[in-house]
């Protein structure tokens, strides 16, 4: 009877009784709901929202959870940041090496100039020391010829025979320099009185004026050459005896005295001793080779043996 009434009812009421028929406990259910989790503090609205994104078609009308805008707008925050950063390092990196490229740049630079200041020092340090080289040479030479000059004028002022005399004990390299510095009067009065042959000499080399820098140059290198003759020459005649000589000191002595001093000779040089016994005559070798028997037989007969085989 009920049913049949609420059927009349909804019949009766038409289509907007049966929307709330089915409406009314859906509204309640939900707003039940809502009180519930109020009550118990939960995120309703949230949660809803979450629920609506999962259905397929539903989702597209439903906004998105905040969390989810949030973390979205969080992630890009976050990129632009480190992207920001990214740049700002790269840019501060730049600013740095392009900074140390211009201290390295100055660097180079400073070196450079410190070398070519090193370099223009250097030259002019040489500069100087060739120009002291030079005056201190120039000054020597000065010094030199205006000695060579005295000397000259001194030679000049004495009698040409003295005059000549000396320089004939100079080389002609020597001479020539002292004659070159006289006037013609003087040379004329010196040559007459020296040696013709190196009178001669000097005469045709005076023709050929040189500068006085050669001559003394060949004047010194003469006399390096003839000291270096006469000490050859004084060492040759105070090397020792000749042979000859030799020979005729040891037949002077007495055959006893002889033996003994070629047996101690011949102890310190066999060489020696036999120089000596080839030096003497038959005879005298005969007395001395018969004194050294009774002095040493052995020995005189090697020495013996020694004499037969040469």
């Amino acid at each position: 009877m009920a049913e049949a009434d609420l059927e009349e009812d909804l019949e009766s009421g038409g289509g907007f009784a049966r929307f709330l028929f089915f409406v009314t406990p859906i509204l309640f259910t939900v707003v039940l709901l809502a009180v519930l989790l109020t009550l118990f503090n939960m995120n309703f609205r949230a949660t809803m929202i979450d629920f609506g994104n999962k259905i397929p078609i539903v989702r597209n009308f439903v906004p998105d959870p905040e969390g989810v805008v949030a973390e979205e707008e969080t992630e890009e925050e976050k990129t632009k940041k480190q992207a920001e950063s990214n740049e700002a390092t790269l840019k501060e990196l730049k600013e740095q090496v392009a900074q140390k490229d211009a201290e390295l740049e100055a660097a180079n630079r400073l070196a450079t100039e410190q070398d070519d200041k090193v370099k223009q020092l250097q030259a002019q340090l040489d500069a100087a020391l060739t120009e002291t080289i030079e005056k201190e040479e120039a000054a020597r030479d000065e010094a030199y010829q205006k000695e060579v000059k005295k000397l000259s004028q001194l030679y000049a002022q004495m009698s040409p025979s003295k005059a000549a005399a000396i320089l004939e004990k100079l080389t002609v390299d020597e001479t020539l320099q002292m004659l070159s510095l006289m006037n013609n009067e003087s040379k004329v009065a010196i040559l007459e009185k020296m040696d013709p042959q190196k009178a001669a000499d000097i005469s045709i080399l005076l023709k050929d004026t040189k500068p006085a820098e050669d001559m003394a140059i060949a004047a010194l290198q003469s006399r390096l050459k003839k000291d270096a003759e006469n000490t050859a020459q004084a060492a040759a005649t105070t090397t020792g005896l000749d042979e000859r000589q030799l020979g005729q000191t040891f037949a002077g002595m007495s055959a006893d005295s002889a033996s003994k001093l070629i047996i101690q000779t011949h102890k310190i040089s066999p060489d020696k001793a036999l120089k000596i016994l080839n030096s003497v005559d038959d005879v005298t070798r005969s007395k001395i080779l018969a004194a050294m028997t009774k002095e040493d037989e052995e020995l005189t007969a090697k020495i013996l043996n020694k004499l037969v085989s040469k």
